[in-house]
């Protein structure tokens, strides 16, 4: 009895920390970028189809009461035209600037991607203004927060991850997350592994990777039936929905999740 007492103390006070680290954030501010007309490619040649309106779902998402009420002055939506690389990098770095130690700072990403950079709108033919990913590390630099999450939606996006092997699993990308500081959450979701492509479905009308992001965050991915996604929960589903949705069209994409965090960080709110 006396061990079944403890273990019940023991449970009440992990539950305790982890509401403590989930809420360890003020405001939220988010630089969300889609590209799908880009300036140098022949119409029907490179162009894609739903990632300026996975973007803009997105931006809608963090606005609504799920994904924290987000004010539309935190949040800087950059799309086709708007979205070059020294824009995403003047605008990020000035809005990640305003962030304090107990803020939150999201970059999203949907758009083309190579092994080691982001393809921004104005990106030639010959590879100039490409957005290589120290770059983007360089805009979240700027920012004093203590949670940091970026979303990629984008081919070889894994190829953000240092050393990145293909036999990754799903347990390997979580275990990061058990070491995490309780007061430092740097998350990284990629939508497939370095040597993979990122779909976009039809039948969806979204990214793959996007659409099941939004859905988890939704609810779906609530595997407890609390009112909270945590970043363990969203990254389950999406990998396994993911990965079965590629499959069935005969594709494989594998979503990757990495960095320092906290497994019951809050991501979404029901």
């Amino acid at each position: 009895m006396m061990n079944k007492m403890r273990k019940l103390i023991l449970l009440f006070v992990l539950l305790l920390g982890m509401g403590a680290t989930a809420f360890a954030y003020d405001n939220t501010y988010a630089i969300i970028i889609g590209v799908a007309d880009y300036k140098n490619f022949e119409p029907g040649n490179g162009d894609l189809t739903f990632t300026v309106s996975d973007a803009r779902r997105f931006s809608d998402f963090l606005q609504s009461k799920r994904g924290g009420s987000v004010p539309a002055s935190n949040i800087v939506l950059l799309t086709d035209a708007q979205a070059t690389k020294q824009n995403i990098l003047d605008k990020g770095k000035a809005l990640f600037a305003k962030s304090g130690k107990n803020d939150r700072v999201i970059f999203y990403f949907s758009g083309h991607g190579g092994e080691g950079y982001f393809l921004p709108y104005d990106v030639t033919t010959f590879g100039q203004n490409l957005l290589f990913y120290d770059e983007v590390k360089s805009i979240f630099r700027t920012s004093k927060s203590n949670t940091k999450l970026l979303f990629a939606d984008a081919c070889h996006s894994g190829s953000m991850k240092p050393d990145t092997k293909k036999d990754v699993t799903l347990q390997k990308n979580l275990e990061n997350g058990k070491k995490a500081a309780s007061n430092m959450n740097i998350a990284v979701m990629l939508s497939c592994q370095q040597d993979q492509y990122s779909l976009e479905m039809g039948r969806l009308s979204q990214g793959l990777f996007t659409y099941y992001v939004m859905e988890g965050l939704g609810g779906a991915a609530n595997r407890d039936g609390n009112k909270y996604i945590t970043i363990q929960e969203l990254f389950y589903y999406v990998y396994h929905h993911v990965e079965d949705m590629a499959a069935s069209i005969g594709e494989k994409q594998t979503p990757m999740l990495f960095g320092k965090f906290n497994l019951a960080l809050i991501v979404g709110n029901l």
